[in-house]
């Protein structure tokens, strides 16, 4: 994920994520900072390796949809000392077009909700 995006991005309302790191683990919840069609960055308790493959569930906030379940792999991660958190980016990879679609809408609705004043 480049500087030079393609697409609309989300950072002014955070979603909540869940994410799995094979099948030992149990999903960490936290909180995403930025989301676009490509991928998404959030806040990790712990580094993650860049590379590491993830099972994600995005809660779309408002969506009446159940969850939408993608996977992922890590691009990058920095410790923010402020936060003690780890600003974590992620690339989404084998995502369908129906949930490219998913997507889609709900960030082009956060989008409208924003401009009318409602986020």
């Amino acid at each position: 994920m480049g500087d030079a995006r393609s697409h609309r991005r989300l950072s002014d309302a955070p979603m909540l994520v869940a994410y799995t790191i094979g099948d030992e683990f149990e999903p960490e919840r936290t909180e995403t900072y930025d989301i676009g069609l490509g991928g998404l960055a959030m806040f990790a308790e712990t580094e993650l390796r860049p590379g590491q493959a993830l099972g994600l569930e995005l809660e779309l906030r408002g969506d009446p949809r159940p969850t939408l379940h993608l996977t992922g792999e890590v691009r990058w991660c920095r410790l923010d000392p402020a936060l003690g958190k780890y600003r974590t980016g992620i690339e989404f990879t084998d995502r369908t077009a129906a949930q490219e679609a998913q997507l889609r809408g709900y960030i082009d609705m956060m989008y409208k909700l924003r401009d009318l004043g409602v986020i």
